[in-house]
């Protein structure tokens, strides 16, 4: 716990566009808050670590990696070790001492206790100009954004300790671990309550936390509860219906190719982002905050080639397996779908060839910003709350209705899919998972299903996770379920070995 500990003195600087991106903690005023300034900093300040897993580190190592390679979906390329925390994860060898789980840790941890400062000293601020909607508004993102990093934690690291109240002594930093049940019931539940009845729009053009997200992310949260490892059935209901509030307010849509540009090239446009299917991103904002995923994923060949780049990182490519899962009129699957393996180079002149590299988020402007890009990185998609309803709903009531077929097909024919018609339960539910398998790849979600389900893709169905051999080899065990609790914080809290 001891980046915890070392917030005892956060404090956020005053509010402005720039600031939305760039607020980091600073040690320069006590603890607290004295007006409407401060209160909107210190909440602009727990947006900073959604960033961190998704920023590159060192050469080629990026936490995110930890969330894929694990998969089956993925492969790590172009480490310089292969002592690396991907390369580690990806040969399911679970260290404490992985680097990836630590920055994880450590961030979300870090957005814990930046949101808990907010929350204890908003409500004391006394400011004309501090209003009650503005008041509610802004502990409503502060709840959202504590239950969304105690969401990502409870899910990676199973029981991990419960701390709802700031940092002012290193005692306070000293306390064991939770049970998972307790992580939902105690906070991410009740905080996600709080958020949705706040004051808040139910979308957001700028990035910020709006009700549609405080309800996709009760959705995912719910559907979470019902699978591996609580088994609470009845929650299904509950995420059908928050999925279906979304739906139902149509503030969202899939994107769509039009006569200028595909589907996928909306998808990975950083002029599309926090529009129509993006309900909720980590934000990025080029030569201020820069996003490394583009460069990150970029394949090695292209360097120079088809960006200004001279240096490309190719971080993750799909295995055979995984891409040869896809039937081959799936559009994800074509040249510039989710993937690609050739691309005109900087002058246009010719085509540069390369081994297949992910597309999705090679955003145009990258070919001339390379390495900096403004791309922000997609951490709630309306696809995936589509499919999210067609799951529950099914799972709930017994057999897909009306509805759940039309979540589910109007992902697949955008896909150039036909639809599905006349399944059973046990069929649906199988066609759904293969759908957020192929839709939802290379996003940090598939891992989670593979949690939640207990169940692993293998290229042509699902079998049961534990006992799952990867492309690679590699066998899962009980031991692959959960990350380790990095050691380093063990050390500094023995409680958390216990």
């Amino acid at each position: 716990m001891k980046k915890i500990t070392l917030l005892i003195l956060v404090i956020f600087s005053l509010y402005s566009c720039e600031d939305y991106l760039t607020e980091i903690p600073k040690s320069t005023k006590p603890i607290g808050g004295i007006n409407y300034s401060d209160a909107v900093a210190s909440v602009n300040g727990i947006y900073t670590y959604l960033r961190s897993p998704y920023d590159k580190r060192g050469y080629a190592n990026m936490p995110f990696s930890s969330l894929e390679v694990q998969t089956g979906q993925y492969f790590p390329v172009n480490f310089i070790s292969q002592e690396t925390g991907t390369f580690l994860t990806y040969n399911l060898n679970f260290t404490g001492s992985n680097s990836n789980y630590q920055d994880i840790w450590g961030a979300y941890y870090q957005g814990i206790e930046a949101a808990n400062i907010a929350l204890s000293t908003i409500p004391n601020i006394n400011d004309p100009e501090l209003t009650d909607s503005e008041k509610s508004r802004l502990l409503g993102e502060a709840h959202f954004l504590r239950a969304y990093y105690y969401f990502k934690l409870v899910q990676l690291f199973g029981d991990i300790p419960i701390k709802l109240e700031p940092t002012t002594s290193p005692a306070d930093g000293k306390i064991g671990k939770s049970p998972i049940k307790d992580v939902y019931e105690i906070v991410i539940v009740p905080d996600l309550e709080f958020a949705e009845s706040a004051d808040i729009p139910f979308k957001s053009l700028e990035g910020r936390v709006s009700l549609g997200a405080i309800k996709s992310l009760f959705a995912k949260v719910y559907i979470t509860m019902a699978g591996y490892p609580l088994n609470q059935t009845e929650k299904f209901a509950l995420a059908r219906d928050k999925a279906k509030e979304v739906i139902s307010n149509g503030s969202y849509s899939l994107f769509q190719s039009d006569a200028n540009l595909t589907w996928f090239d909306k998808l990975n446009n950083s002029d599309f982002d926090n529009r129509e299917e993006h309900i909720f991103m980590a934000q990025y904002a080029l030569n201020l905050v820069n996003s490394t995923m583009p460069i990150y994923l970029a394949p090695v060949e292209g360097a120079g080639k088809i960006t200004v780049s001279t240096l490309h990182f190719g971080g993750l490519r799909p295995t055979q397996q995984f891409y040869d899962s896809y039937a081959p009129n799936d559009l994800r699957a074509q040249n510039r779908g989710f993937f690609f393996d050739e691309y005109p180079n900087v002058a246009g002149d010719e085509i540069v060839e390369f081994e297949r590299s992910v597309y999705k988020y090679f955003d145009k402007k990258f070919i001339d910003t390379a390495p900096y890009s403004s791309k922000n990185q997609p951490l709630i998609r309306y696809a995936d709350i589509l499919l999210i309803y067609a799951e529950a709903q099914n799972e709930a009531e017994g057999s897909p209705n009306a509805m759940a077929y039309e979540a589910i097909n109007s992902v697949r024919l955008r896909a150039g899919l036909s639809p599905l018609s006349n399944l059973d339960k046990e069929q649906f539910k199988t066609a759904v998972l293969r759908e957020r398998a192929w839709e939802l790849t290379c996003e940090g979600q598939v891992w989670y299903d593979m949690k939640r389900t207990q169940k692993a893709f293998d290229g042509t169905t699902f079998v049961d996770l534990i006992g799952y051999t990867k492309p690679n080899g590699k066998t899962f065990t009980e031991e692959n379920i959960y990350f380790p609790i990095p050691q380093s914080e063990i050390d500094i809290n023995p409680l958390l070995g216990e």
